[in-house]
């Protein structure tokens, strides 16, 4: 099974906003165009290489406000 797969068979659903450089920073990430997240409450889950990164500080991904 695949990565990306796995994470959203456990709950993980694609982030699509926008992360500051300084979580690349973090993980001396060495290539972060490639990167893919992944997010489910309390964590958030990098899929774009091999060191599958992973961070429960929501610090560095843009917040998003829900409107009802």
């Amino acid at each position: 099974m695949r990565f990306k797969e796995y994470l959203k068979q456990a709950g993980y659903r694609l982030f699509l906003g926008t992360v500051d450089a300084s979580v690349y920073a973090f993980f001396n990430c060495p290539n972060p165009r490639r990167a893919v997240w992944f997010h489910k409450p309390g964590s958030f889950q990098c899929a774009g290489c091999r060191n599958q990164c992973e961070t429960d500080s929501p610090k560095g991904f843009q917040i998003f406000l829900d409107f009802c």
